[in-house]
């Protein structure tokens, strides 16, 4: 039997099996081709325009030993599996509703905002990148969207409204963690009450900037700073499962990638001739909301 309260857990391949995934995913086929079909411009799950082909690069090889796409994706060069499931997890366990406002943080010209941008929210997205704010921009207008992008820092989040849903796919595994944990205490007052906070992120990626890597690591840098309810089971739940490969310990070494990750702290200089000849890690999901206080 399918638990529907297990929400708060790690990727599975599983999950795209039914029938709700297999809806999202040919609604996801049909924008990324209707957004090509019109000349328009999608940043990839690395957050650029254009990935390298080859298989040697890091991307190709993030994707881990093995791997396989749906095989029915329009364009799994740019969107592999792992990003639908987030995509579709976020957008399965949320009901959405066209109208509802959305803050999307760090996902401008991604294919999440576009995504809910389609199904009539009313989407703001920020991030640092100014190509892809003025892509999104440009591609909201084209697209009759109700989708803003603007260049702002996570950390000096500088609205005055208030907001249904708060997302995020994928991005705070790249910040800090000291600043992360001070982004998710100014997301309450960003939520109207009932409002949800629904956010992925790498899970047990070695690199030593991600750092979360356990249950207590998501309660201590998401749950207990941003004083918000959790929905769904209380625990969060990894399946153990391996999808994604750290590039640093490929086994056919990349020396240059490796010096440079040693050099940004990201891996220890001991570390220089490790390697894995199995995937390491995984996506996770989290579920909060702004609890409605009754009186």
């Amino acid at each position: 039997m399918v638990n529907h309260n297990l929400i708060n857990k790690t990727l599975d391949f599983d999950d795209l099996q039914t029938e709700e995934a297999k809806k999202i995913i040919g609604e996801l086929d049909e924008l990324v081709a209707l957004i090509k079909e019109r000349d328009l411009k999608i940043s990839s799950w690395y957050g650029k325009f254009n990935l390298r082909s080859s298989h040697r690069s890091p991307e190709r090889i993030n994707r881990g030993y093995g791997y396989e796409g749906l095989g029915v994706s329009t364009d799994d060069k740019n969107f592999p599996w792992f990003l639908y499931w987030e995509i579709i997890w976020l957008a399965s366990k949320n009901e959405f509703v066209s109208g509802q406002k959305v803050l999307d943080l760090g996902g401008s010209s991604s294919l999440f905002s576009y995504y809910l941008a389609s199904k009539g929210l009313e989407v703001t997205a920020v991030d640092l990148d100014e190509d892809l704010v003025r892509n999104g921009n440009i591609v909201a207008e084209k697209m009759n969207w109700d989708l803003k992008n603007y260049v702002m820092d996570l950390r000096d989040l500088d609205f005055s409204s208030t907001y249904d849903h708060i997302t995020s796919v994928c991005v705070f595994e790249h910040i800090p963690m000291y600043e992360r944990i001070k982004i998710n205490k100014k997301i309450k007052s960003l939520l109207v009450k009932g409002g949800k906070f629904s956010i992925t992120f790498d899970y047990r990626n070695p690199c030593r900037s991600a750092g979360i890597s356990s249950p207590s690591d998501v309660y201590t840098q998401f749950i207990e700073p941003s004083g918000l309810q959790v929905r769904g089971n209380k625990q969060f739940m990894d399946n153990g499962k391996n999808y994604l490969l750290q590039p640093f310990y490929y086994n056919k070494r990349l020396w240059l990638y490796k010096l440079y990750r040693i050099y940004k702290r990201d891996f220890n200089i001991r570390e220089l001739f490790d390697t894995k000849y199995q995937n390491d890690y995984t996506f996770g999901a989290l579920f909060m909301e702004r609890k409605i206080t009754k009186f």
